[in-house]
């Protein structure tokens, strides 16, 4: 009996530290650079800089620099994740199409950006480090979690892939600090969430950061197709392109 209550004094200490770990790295790495650095490539390198920075220290320290129980090793299990993997595309397709075909502007951010340069900041920087953030760092550190289950509408969710999808939907809220609207930052945060739980629930299956990361890149680039599918929509139903 002592055993059990000190391992769930154990498990609730190792989720209150995520929790605020990732609390403050959000706060520094992502909110911060917003209110003191102008420019949007100078703070996205920033943000992306110290994210990437404040997450591998988190491991080090917090998780006694243990890095391969953290995601940082091949996956096992074969490739069985690519049969999941292969509707990361569709749901940035859906995404898009459903911000746009709501009324929704689409991201500032994103905008604002070169098409070379949505490559590198957001196709394969921002799945690379997100993914260190918080299928890395966040979920590996809820892993006294692993095997305890949530039922999410028709499935189960292991509460580490829950807890880590859910804080990873909320940190795009900081769309509204960017000037997006209201409907742009709800179904980011929806595809987000969504996002977030297919790429735990690979991560989970593989133990590997390698395919979360292959799989938030091709939702990434599932969104531009998105966009492009709406155009081709747009043009042929209304003789224009969106927003024309």
């Amino acid at each position: 009996m002592e055993h059990m209550y000190s391992n769930k004094a154990h498990i609730s200490r190792q989720v209150a530290t995520a929790l605020l770990a990732g609390v403050s790295i959000f706060i520094i790495a992502i909110l911060l650079p917003r209110f003191v650095i102008s420019g949007t490539v100078p703070r996205l390198m920033t943000t992306h800089g110290l994210e990437l920075i404040l997450s591998v220290l988190a491991i080090a320290i917090l998780g006694r620099g243990r890095f391969a129980e953290y995601g940082f090793c091949l996956p096992r299990g074969g490739h069985r994740w690519l049969l999941v993997a292969v509707w990361a595309p569709l749901l940035g397709i859906v995404a898009t199409i459903g911000v746009l075909g709501l009324g929704g502007a689409g991201n500032p951010v994103a905008k604002s950006l070169s098409f070379p340069q949505i490559i590198l900041f957001i196709w394969i920087s921002s799945s690379i480090i997100e993914e260190v953030f918080t299928r890395g760092f966040l979920q590996g550190h809820l892993s006294g979690l692993s095997g305890k289950y949530v039922k999410l509408l028709f499935w189960r969710v292991e509460w580490p892939v829950l807890i880590s999808a859910a804080f990873f939907g909320c940190m795009h809220l900081v769309l509204l600090v960017s000037g997006a609207d209201a409907i742009t930052t709800t179904v980011t945060v929806l595809f987000t969430f969504s996002l977030g739980l297919m790429a735990g629930y690979i991560r989970s299956l593989t133990g590997s950061l390698v395919p979360a990361i292959v799989v938030h890149f091709l939702a990434n680039v599932g969104g531009l197709i998105g966009g492009i599918i709406y155009t081709i929509i747009c043009i042929l139903t209304g003789g224009s392109p969106p927003g024309m």
